[in-house]
């Protein structure tokens, strides 16, 4: 296999999730709610580009976000307000930011709708379909999509995928700096990956067997807008 053909299939493993509509949720990813600042820097591919994270088993669970206050400073929660994690979490204080900002903000809601993305955006990439990954992701991420989706098609190659479940996710790491909030997720799923060419010849994966794969995608939002879709910021694979 040459180096174009590992690229690629590194590219597979580090995206395999498939990403729902976020839309659907009024969840992640149009433009228009996200002006590009604080993005995370790519250097590498998809693989290489795993933030700084902290695992905590307290915090699985939900993406999907609506907002009614705009332009305000973030109120105090309401003490009875669950918003998806106990108050010992390590990321309490953050997901409680949030909340404050937007009222609608709770973890589940939010892992929830991440979910959906997660089917979408893999599905989009893996057929090739670029006008729906530019609404929902950075402009560095969107860039490396598409050069792995036109490398593809140059080498005659295309993917034939299949997402068999997803079966768990875990918040990885919350931050906030002034209203930007950042939310690393970490999709566990199987998943089949292949990669065949024109006349259907397997040239990498195994279209008949299950593997389990672990992805970590970071979404980052200005909670102090009124548009609630979050933006897919970063990506790697563990």
């Amino acid at each position: 296999m040459d180096s174009n053909s590992d690229s690629l299939f590194i590219i597979i493993m580090a995206f395999v999730a498939g990403f729902i509509i976020l839309q659907l949720r009024r969840t992640l990813g149009r433009r228009d709610g996200y002006d590009g600042k604080d993005e995370k820097n790519h250097d590498t591919q998809y693989r290489d580009k795993t933030p700084e994270t902290k695992k905590n088993d307290d915090n699985v669970v939900p993406l999907h976000s609506g907002q009614d206050q705009q332009h305000k400073e973030p109120d105090q929660s309401d003490d009875g307000k669950d918003i998806g994690v106990a108050k010992s979490s390590p990321f309490y204080a953050v997901l409680d930011k949030i909340s404050g900002y937007d009222r609608n903000f709770t973890l589940p809601i939010f892992i929830d709708g991440a979910e959906y993305a997660y089917g979408m955006i893999l599905t989009a990439f893996w057929s090739g379909d670029t006008k729906t990954l530019r609404s929902f992701l950075s402009r560095d991420v969107f860039g490396q999509f598409e050069t792995a989706i036109k490398d593809m098609k140059d080498h005659g190659q295309e993917f034939q995928n299949t997402l068999n479940d997803i079966e768990i996710i875990d918040l990885e790491d919350a931050s906030i700096e002034g209203t930007m909030a950042e939310l690393t997720l970490r999709f566990k799923s199987h998943m089949t990956i292949a990669i065949k060419d024109e006349e259907g010849t397997l040239i990498d994966g195994d279209a008949d067997k299950i593997v389990p794969v672990i992805d970590i995608w970071t979404f980052c939002r200005d909670v102090k807008r009124g548009d609630p879709n979050w933006t897919l910021v970063s990506t790697s694979n563990a």
